[in-house]
């Protein structure tokens, strides 16, 4: 049996290479099954992968290759269980993402929009979006309950922190405009990264 875990915050990445993973499975013709941990062989006799898509009911007796791929930080609790020989990948986002999450609260439209732009510059604005909905959502998650939130102690308090400059409606208000630009785009009605440039000035300044 060989594990393979693939997680972290930048799910673009990790994606990508889980797709490597399938594609490269397929060429070799083998058997792959999604989120089915069970022990027992091939009916066929083919080698086979197996993707995990809820490490939870990940399982060290199921045979062949298995991927663990997970959208967001693996907890250590989990990762120490694993054995010595498990290959993990972690995908970080790069550090410019990671500033301008950190930053986003009212008042800091500008220095937002500057970081923005920067990002826009290396990577797509879709992932960009999906990340900031992500965080967004996460936000509201902490201001209601950061407690229930399947993060480390020191990420849930952050957010909890970060919520807390933020008012429950105004919150709510930003979800609803990611929503209906998500939608606007989706169906030819709106660009994406304008989009973007009037939500975060208008709902940061």
């Amino acid at each position: 049996m060989k594990i393979i875990i693939l997680h972290g915050d930048d799910t673009n990445k990790s994606y990508a290479r889980l797709e490597k993973f399938v594609d490269e499975a397929k060429r070799r013709n083998w058997e792959i099954l999604y989120d089915d941990a069970s022990s027992t062989l091939s009916l066929f006799g083919k080698d086979r992968l197996t993707i995990i898509r809820d490490y939870e009911i990940f399982s060290p007796k199921t045979h062949g290759t298995v991927v663990v791929y997970h959208e967001g930080i693996l907890p250590q609790t989990f990762l120490k269980t694993l054995p010595k020989d498990a290959k993990v990948e972690e995908f970080k986002l790069p550090k410019l993402i990671w500033s301008f999450l950190e930053h986003l609260s009212p008042g800091a439209s500008d220095r937002c929009l500057k970081e923005f732009n920067e990002i826009i510059g290396n990577d797509p604005a879709e992932f960009v979006f999906s990340v900031l909905a992500k965080h967004f959502r996460d936000l509201y998650w902490a201001k209601l309950d950061s407690a229930s939130m399947p993060y480390p102690s020191w990420r849930s308090s952050k957010l909890k922190v970060q919520s807390s400059k933020f008012s429950l409606d105004r919150l709510k208000k930003i979800i609803d405009s990611l929503a209906k630009i998500d939608i606007e785009v989706k169906t030819g009605k709106a660009e994406l990264v304008l989009s973007l440039d009037l939500l975060i000035a208008k709902q940061l300044e």
